[in-house]
C-alpha cells in the first residue's frame, strides 16, 4: 500500500509512484488499509522496542477463518524422503549413481573389413581395367566373415561382410562382361 504525504490519499496500485492529485512521491507502507482517512502518521505505539515498531500493526492472534499463520507457528514443510514421524531427522549423504555403461559391441571379425576394401577397389578399378582379383578376395573374404559372425555370441559386421560379397560380385560380373564382350567382337567382327 502506497499513501501520498501530502494529502494522505492511498494507493493500491504497484505501478504509481506519484499522487495523481498534486504529483508528490508516494512513500511505501505495509500496513493494511482500515479506512479511508487513515493517516499513517497517527498510529499508536504499543512498543517501544525500536525492532517490533515496523510489524507492531501485524496481529497477534489471527482472526477466525482468516487463514493467518504466524511463520514460527507454522509445521514445518515436508521432505519427500521422510515419513510424517521422522520430521528434522537429516537425510543421509548418498552419493550419486554411476553413469549408464554403454553396452558391449564386439569389433567386426577383420575378414569382413577386408572384404569391404576388396570389393570397393575392385568396383573402382575393376571399371577400368577388368581385374578380377579384387572381387574374388572380396567374394571369399566376405563368405568366412559370415561363417565367423554365425558362430560369434555377439555378432557385429554382417553388413560390412555383404556389401564386401556384392561389390566383389559386382566386380567378377563386369569382368565376365569384359571378357564376354571381346570374345564377341573377335567371334563377330
Amino acid at each position: 500500500m502506497k499513501y501520498c504525504p501530502q494529502c494522505h490519499r492511498q494507493y493500491s496500485e504497484v505501478w504509481l509512484t506519484f499522487c495523481t492529485d498534486d504529483g508528490s512521491l508516494l512513500q511505501e507502507d505495509l500496513t493494511p488499509a482500515a479506512d479511508p482517512n487513515w493517516n499513517p502518521k497517527i498510529r499508536e505505539t504499543k512498543v517501544d522496542d525500536a525492532s517490533e515498531s515496523a510489524t507492531q500493526w501485524l496481529p497477534r492472534d489471527p482472526p477466525p477463518g482468516s487463514g493467518w499463520i504466524a511463520p514460527d507457528e507454522r509445521e514445518p514443510m515436508a521432505r519427500p524422503w521422510e515419513q510424517p514421524s521422522q520430521r528434522g531427522a537429516e537425510r543421509p549423504w548418498m552419493p550419486p549413481p554411476p553413469p549408464p555403461q554403454p553396452a558391449y559391441r564386439p569389433a567386426p571379425p577383420p575378414a569382413a573389413i577386408v572384404s569391404l576394401v576388396f570389393g570397393l577397389i575392385g568396383v573402382m578399378f575393376g571399371l577400368v581395367c577388368a581385374i578380377p582379383i579384387p572381387g574374388i578376395l572380396a567374394v571369399i573374404l566376405g563368405i568366412i566373415a559370415l561363417t565367423q559372425i554365425r558362430q560369434a555370441p555377439n555378432p557385429t559386421g554382417r553388413a560390412l561382410a555383404i556389401a564386401g560379397i556384392i561389390m566383389g560380385g559386382i566386380n567378377l560380373a563386369f569382368f565376365i562382361f569384359s571378357i564376354l564382350a571381346l570374345l564377341f567382337s573377335i567371334r563377330f567382327g
